[in-house]
């Protein structure tokens, strides 16, 4: 936990935005929630702007993305400066369905590749989930013109 505040913390002093990839954070959760949350908590109060809760195997359910996500941003209620994402592998195919359901969880920014290309099975798809997210859930996009670019 030291180490994680230590450099976050550094990093910040350094007048960097820091964004903190929580590697095999479902699992750990799962696993200890307790110590996971810790982890997401020193970063946080290190000064992190974000908090990426990644799903490195690539096999949680969408339920589980659902609860655990509205658990971490629940959470960060009073560090305004945090933002919540979400990094998913596509291992069992869930990776555009757990990036939807993080966002809708309250998760802030999503992580992908354009068609999902990535390690493995692949990653979330940005050219399904950035439709999924203008047209089915009325999301505000920083650029809604390049939604007619990718479709």
């Amino acid at each position: 936990l030291y180490m994680i505040a230590d450099s976050v913390s550094y990093l910040v002093s350094q007048n960097r935005r820091v964004f903190v990839d929580l590697e095999h954070f479902f699992d750990g959760y799962k696993h200890n929630a307790d110590y996971a949350m810790m982890c997401a908590n020193a970063a946080a109060n290190a000064g992190a702007s974000g908090l990426v809760l990644c799903d490195t195997n690539g096999g949680t359910m969408p339920w589980d993305v659902e609860r655990i996500t509205k658990v971490v941003v629940d959470s960060q209620g009073s560090n305004h400066h945090v933002t919540v994402g979400i990094h998913c592998h596509n291992d069992c195919g869930m990776a555009t369905a757990n990036s939807i359901v993080a966002v809708q969880s309250g998760a802030g920014m999503i992580q992908g590749t354009v068609n999902g290309i990535g390690e493995r099975t692949g990653n979330a798809n940005l050219c399904t989930i950035i439709p999924s997210l203008q047209l089915h859930m009325n999301t505000t996009l920083q650029n809604p013109q390049g939604l007619v670019d990718i479709t």
